[in-house]
């Protein structure tokens, strides 16, 4: 019962935290609208689309003013930050840092221990993670005349970026798991060969005599002194 009260506390203070609000939605409101500048400034060609993109969002901001609701002032609110991250400009946020992330998993890659067997495949997953996000630049600066050609071109340029990147974390993922049961078959050698060398030292030690306490060679079965068989 208590394990249950607590999931339930968690839960509603999950949903207390993610409530939406008026500070909540203005704050979205200023973070989304920077970004959408900022990303008309880094891909000129989407300027005209994002500006569009902009400009709707504003007017269903502008629409808050007039509503006295709370709850509907803070609905209008998210439908305005909903415009202000289409799925292009969403897209276009996700090309950075799918790049960035590309590159640096390539040089994780680069970094770890490669086997024979996995050279080959990580050296094709890096080199088509360069063909990528070259490929991505260059068509990120194709001409985009409306919001669906936004929508269709950076949707493809997130899709290649996204198989790319899996094609190295999965060379990577190959080559920790492999690691990893390496270093379990390593440990467990160890484990034999300690287990071993305890076992020749115990071997090695003198037998007493339980009769008479003479220490006898290792190995002994009857006692040099009283004749006594010994281990018994």
């Amino acid at each position: 019962m208590k394990k249950f009260t607590a999931i339930m506390v968690a839960f509603l203070f999950l949903a207390v935290s993610c409530k939406k609000t008026v500070e909540s939605e203005q704050k979205a409101w200023e973070v989304n609208l920077r970004i959408a500048n900022q990303l008309a400034y880094e891909y000129p060609n989407f300027d005209a689309a994002i500006k569009e993109q902009i400009k709707t969002a504003e007017g269903v901001w502008a629409e808050t003013a007039a509503l006295s609701d709370e709850k509907a002032k803070i609905q209008k609110m998210a439908d305005a930050n909903a415009q202000l991250r289409a799925p292009f400009i969403r897209s276009l946020d996700e090309i950075k840092s799918l790049r960035q992330t590309i590159r640096t998993k390539s040089t994780d890659l680069r970094g770890m221990k490669l086997e024979y067997n996995e050279l080959m495949g990580a050296n094709q997953a890096i080199s088509n993670g360069e063909r990528a996000i070259f490929d991505a630049e260059i068509k990120i600066k194709s001409p985009v005349n409306s919001k669906s050609d936004a929508d269709a071109l950076t949707t493809l340029v997130v899709s290649d970026l996204k198989l790319a990147e899996s094609n190295i974390e999965r060379i990577i993922s190959t080559v920790k798991n492999r690691e990893a049961e390496q270093k379990k078959v390593a440990q467990k050698t160890e484990e034999v060969k300690k287990a071993a060398e305890e076992k020749k030292t115990v071997e090695a030690q003198p037998i007493k005599c339980g009769y008479c306490g003479t220490l006898n060679p290792a190995g002994s079965t009857t006692c040099k002194s009283c004749g006594a068989a010994l281990g018994k």
